[in-house]
């Protein structure tokens, strides 16, 4: 059947669309059964659960584990509670338990049709009802918009009555009823879950009763796997233990299976809170599973340590977080004093960069360096513990965290910094967080919370920093949004800065995080909202820009709404100029109807070789549109000179004298035992491996390709190809070429929408690597005498003769190095140090080819290329001699996506 949310969304549309009409003829049961086939429905039945079955549960990985798990119940419930359910698809059709209402013969090709089963209230437990009301609802765009299809889940009033439990008591001795509801969506970025994932969700409360402190209520798939998989519900919540202490509980609910049968969950675990005299002291204690967390928090004096632990016994695995606060901070001078300082140790753990990052962009960073809040956040903090660092067998991470405040007569500015490192793979993770709290901490006019985490992956070349500014505001105002830098070296190499986002037009890299848009919300009240976002992104090839301004008077649906913005590139050459897209757009609406709007569009380009300004205006006013396009040129002159471009032939001839530009390379296989010390006598000259090879490679142009430009300016003439023929003096020998990484933006005319698309930077031609030929019998030969000595250490006197220096032969030699200490170590022995490494399984590398655009298939004679740029001049050659708009039918493609010829 379906496999995606778009396959579903067309088949459903396309089987309505072949029975619609024909079920107006048929009766009762018939009409049923009709439409239960034609519908594709499990069993041939229209019921609750195989409608859910089909048009809920397409075969899709993004769907996650808690999406299919809930709607079986939904459905087992549905079908097992009274008949009060019904299946609609507006002004076409309205199927209830008792009857098939045909309201429509055609479904619209090009209208968005939707597929909702409305359930009523449900029982899925002894203790879980959904008090109001679950809907599924489909919706189904036209067939050329199939991958925006989406299905939306809506339970309202799930409710949990907690069973009777000795803890519960205690803590709430009337009984603890959570009432909440759940949204989520399901569509081609997989299921997404208010208040959680796709494998989990903490469902928003609305009721619960009072003295609870931080009640939670969430929604998870039970333990298990297959068709008969349900669900766990747990909650969560803080009370009054018999007013000495507070005490949290966590985890306590129960599991539902299909079939009505549920599993009471005792609570999991117990965080404490309590304060005796001049002691201090919390705590929590959880068992998960086959692992133990655990979380203490004692003050003695001006010291107040903390300490959180995860302990996996099968492994074993160990992690630790460890603080002290320092009460009166210690000072360090010029207003600075040192608050905490902590650290990491984690045996059998690794780092996990996604985590990392994800932690950041939810602003739950101070979960890992120093919380403020330990014992009631213990829960969550142990979760985030384990999450941002897994265990890994054979791998530790360790790592000092500190915090530093500034400011007088308290630390209204503080700092955490913690730096962890992973071995052996030597990545670094670096955490940060800075919050500035003016004028005092406790009641800030402007409260500035920055978190960061940045990631040295040196295996992979790879370093990527992530910034949020979640959870701070200026009065009233909420300020948001993100920065992330990533710097790539290697076969991909990369440099991408972005503020807030990208422009609209550039493709995000694979992997990147884009960050939150920068965000000041001005205004954000039932009937007026200002906002202000923002981006700054900075490419090798790119600057890129872009602000926007939101009001909204009202309502959207009654009221007015107004948004104005710009994005911006700007560009280098011939000289400097700005392409600006300015939008606008002001809607008047009563009661959801548009009684008048406006819409600019402006595309601004200058100031050389001159201002152009192109674009549209549109009014609408009732039931009248009318637009205005234009398009002027002004301030043209003639087209600027490019800055002189120095001569390439003198700048490759520095870098031939240039002795960074050349570099010994070791033999295939072998291990530098020994480092060669640099020569006095040489004046900066490097020694070579006998047998080893020379490479000569320069960064100043790619060389034997074909370039039109050099930096800023142009090269004049047609484009030109550099060369440099390196060898050895006597001829013999063989070189090889070698690459390295060249901006393309440097040395090609590209287009801004070539910027934006194209790679950044790719690896061409930059020198050659020299193989001296295989030495002859007869070649010249040194040879060293070996010469033995002989001393004596013992305990007194001296050695009973005089030992002579005397010559070590060849053949005492031999003997002696098969006998001697490092032949005989184990280190020898065992082959793990001094061998050639395994050969690794790699990917084999990018390559682009020339394909035909309506087939995808390769052109004829037109081999495939390492890079996109001899891709592109392999087409711009083929198409000189091809007859005119030929090639036009030809493009760049990598070349993995190029499509097989079936042969006969």
């Amino acid at each position: 059947m379906s496999r995606t949310v778009a396959d579903l969304a067309v088949q459903l549309r396309s089987a309505l669309s072949g029975v619609l009409s024909a079920l107006g003829a048929l009766e009762g049961t018939q009409r049923r059964a009709k439409l239960a086939e034609a519908l594709g429905l499990p069993g041939g039945q229209l019921t609750p659960a195989a409608l859910l079955s089909r048009l809920g549960a397409p075969d899709a990985d993004q769907a996650g584990e808690l999406w299919p798990a809930l709607l079986t119940l939904l459905g087992d419930a549905a079908d097992q509670a009274v008949p009060d359910w019904n299946f609609t698809v507006p002004d076409l059709l309205a199927v209830t338990a008792d009857q098939v209402q045909i309201l429509g013969e055609t479904v619209p090709a090009d209208g968005t049709v939707s597929f909702a089963v409305r359930l009523g209230p449900l029982r899925l437990a002894t203790v879980l009802h959904v008090r109001q009301d679950a809907a599924l609802t489909l919706t189904a765009p036209p067939a050329g918009q199939a991958a925006t299809a989406a299905l939306s889940l809506a339970l309202s009033g799930v409710r949990l009555t907690l069973p009777d439990d000795p803890l519960v008591g205690l803590l709430a001795p009337g009984g603890v009823v959570l009432e909440g509801d759940v949204q989520a969506r399901l569509d081609a970025q997989g299921a997404r879950f208010q208040g959680g994932g796709k494998n989990g969700v903490s469902v928003p409360l609305r009721v619960a009763p009072p003295g609870l402190r931080a009640p939670t209520l969430s929604l998870a798939p039970a333990s298990g796997s297959g068709a008969g998989r349900g669900l766990r519900f747990t909650a969560s919540f803080g009370a009054s233990l018999l007013e000495l202490a507070d005490g949290t509980i966590d985890g306590i609910g129960g599991e539902v299976t299909p079939g009505g049968t549920d599993t009471p969950v005792r609570a999991t675990g117990l965080g404490l809170s309590l304060e005796v005299g001049p002691a201090r002291g919390a705590g929590f204690l959880e068992r998960r599973g086959d692992e133990y967390g655990g979380a203490l928090e004692l003050a003695l004096g001006v010291v107040d340590v903390r300490a959180f632990a995860i302990l996996r016994p099968r492994g074993p695995s160990l992690l630790v977080a460890l603080s002290a606060h320092f009460t009166p901070p210690i000072e360090l001078g010029l207003a600075f004093t040192l608050n905490a300082v902590g650290g990491i140790l984690g045996i059998g753990h690794a780092i996990d960069r996604a985590a990392l990052g994800e932690v950041v962009r939810s602003g739950h960073l101070d979960r890992v360096l120093f919380p403020d809040d330990a014992a009631r956040a213990a829960p969550q903090i142990l979760s985030t513990l384990a999450s941002v660092f897994p265990a890994r067998r054979g791998s530790v991470v360790v790592g000092p965290m500190l915090r530093l405040g500034w400011g007088r007569p308290i630390s209204f500015v503080t700092a955490d910094l913690g730096i962890v490192l992973e071995l052996p793979s030597g990545d670094i993770a670096l955490l940060g967080r800075l919050r500035v709290a003016v004028p005092a901490p406790e009641a800030p006019v402007l409260d500035l919370r920055a978190s960061l985490a940045g990631f040295v992956d040196s295996g992979a070349g790879l370093a990527e920093l992530v910034g949020d500014l979640a959870g701070s505001r200026l009065l009233t105002s909420g300020i948001d949004g993100g920065i992330a830098v990533r710097l790539q070296s290697g076969s991909g190499a990369a440099f991408v800065l972005s503020a807030g986002g990208f422009h609209p037009g550039f493709p995000v890299p694979a992997g990147f995080p884009t960050p939150r848009p920068l965000s000041l919300t001005i205004a954000d009240s039932p009937f007026l909202r200002i906002v202000f976002t923002g981006y700054f992104a900075l490419t090798p090839g790119t600057i890129q820009a872009g602000a926007a301004l939101s009001v909204v008077i009202g309502t959207r649906d009654t009221g007015v709404s107004g948004r104005l913005g710009f994005d911006a590139l700007v560009r280098w050459e011939p000289s400097f100029g700005v392409v600006l897209d300015l939008y606008g757009s002001f809607h008047l609406r009563f009661d959801g109807m548009s009684l008048c709007s406006v819409d600019l569009r402006v595309r601004l380009e200058g100031p050389t070789p001159c201002w152009h300004v192109a674009g549209r205006a549109s009014v609408s006013l009732f039931f009248i549109d009318v637009e205005f396009p234009f398009d002027e040129h002004w301030g043209c002159t003639a087209v600027a000179a490019s800055p002189p471009v120095p001569d390439i032939a003198v700048l490759l001839e520095r870098e031939l004298d240039n002795p960074r530009s050349w570099e010994p390379v070791l033999p295939e296989g072998a291990t530098a035992l020994v480092t060669l010390r640099r020569d006095p006598a040489g004046a900066g000259a490097r020694l070579l491996h006998p047998l080893g090879r020379l490479r000569f490679s320069q960064r100043v142009i790619p060389l034997d390709v074909e370039v039109t430009r050099f930096g800023p300016g142009r090269l004049p003439g047609p484009p030109k190809a550099y060369g440099v023929d390196v060898r050895f003096a006597t001829g013999t020998g063989t070189a090889s070429p070698v690459r390295e990484q060249f901006a393309r933006a440097d040395f090609f005319d590209l287009t801004d929408d070539e910027k934006l698309t194209q790679p950044a930077f790719e690896a061409l031609p930059s020198g050659s690597e020299l193989t001296p030929p295989v030495a002859r019998p007869t070649a010249p030969s040194h040879t060293v005498d070996v010469r033995y000595e002989t001393k004596w250490i013992g305990e007194r006197g001296e050695p009973p003769q005089s030992v002579t220096p005397w010559l070590l032969g060849a053949g005492h030699l031999t003997g002696a190095l098969l006998h001697s200490a490092v032949a005989t170590s184990a280190i020898r022995g065992d082959r793990i140090r001094y061998h050639s490494p395994p050969v690794r399984a790699a990917l084999k590398p990018l390559m682009f080819a020339v394909a035909k655009a309506g087939t995808l298939t390769a052109a004829d004679g037109l081999s495939s290329k390492a890079t996109f740029t001899e891709a592109s001049e392999l087409l711009r050659k083929a198409a000189l001699g091809a007859p005119l708009g030929r090639t036009a039918l030809l493009h760049v493609i990598p070349a993995h996506e190029l499509k097989a010829v079936a042969t006969p």
